[in-house]
């Protein structure tokens, strides 16, 4: 459970942090399975449902370059273990009660040398929402740093709820927003860190430009009541229930 110190700070910042929430035993229940996602990964010329490949500056496929598999806990349902994992569910719950379902489950290797995720961006734009009833997590399954990609976030920039105009990005992988950079910081962590982080906040990720992969684990919190159009709860597709209490 979250302290009453740590809720104000995640409703003012926009965002909070668990270093080194996941010990060494567990990354290495979970890291073997990303691992061989990667592999997979690594036998496709073409991306295929569920898994989309880097692309080239003329939007070409770089063949057995993961970019990104959406829809991670459909491919491998294994991983839905890892949003259960305490403390980070008690602290889920002490935003948003204790009958959850996660959604938008996502996987990014961030693999060298030119790894990319996502530009600036407030995740409630693609949930067509601006409502505070869902929280978002990133597990840092490797170090991350500026090198190899670290997330980058503007602190407090949830507060208005106003939802920005987005582009696409010259990659075709997602679409991006304009911020004043000036105003962000890194988020450079060590393997095993959470954070979660308001769907209205700003936030974005470097290219990975080192010899080193990046994992990380994405995926959205949500009540099981809410209803949701985007991802509607239909029993089916890319939406879990995780907690019943």
């Amino acid at each position: 459970m979250l302290t009453s110190a740590q809720i104000t700070q995640y409703q003012t910042e926009g965002f909070l942090i668990f270093p080194r929430f996941l010990s060494a035993k567990k990354l290495g229940k979970y890291l073997p399975i990303l691992e061989h996602i990667v592999d997979e990964g690594r036998t496709l010329t073409e991306p295929k449902p569920h898994w989309s490949l880097e692309v080239t500056e003329d939007h070409q496929p770089v063949a057995g370059q993961v970019h990104k598999v959406q829809g991670v806990c459909v491919v491998e349902p294994r991983l839905l273990d890892l949003a259960r994992e305490e403390p980070l569910l008690g602290s889920i719950t002490s935003l948003l009660g204790r009958n959850l379902d996660v959604f938008g489950t996502k996987f990014f290797p961030k693999l060298p040398p030119s790894g990319t995720s996502v530009g600036w961006h407030q995740d409630n734009y693609y949930f067509g929402t601006n409502q505070e009833k869902i929280v978002s997590c990133a597990i840092y399954m490797q170090d991350t740093d500026r090198a190899n990609g670290c997330l980058r976030v503007i602190p407090k920039s949830h507060q208005s709820q106003n939802i920005r105009q987005h582009q696409p990005m010259t990659n075709g992988q997602s679409q991006h927003t304009k911020v004043d950079e000036t105003k962000s910081i890194d988020v450079e962590v060590p393997a095993g860190t959470a954070i979660i982080f308001s769907p209205n906040l700003l936030h974005g990720t470097y290219k990975n430009c080192s010899p080193r992969s990046r994992y990380s684990v994405i995926w959205h919190y949500i009540p099981n009541d809410f209803s949701l159009t985007r991802f509607p709860k239909s029993g089916e597709g890319d939406r879990h229930a995780i907690s019943r209490f």
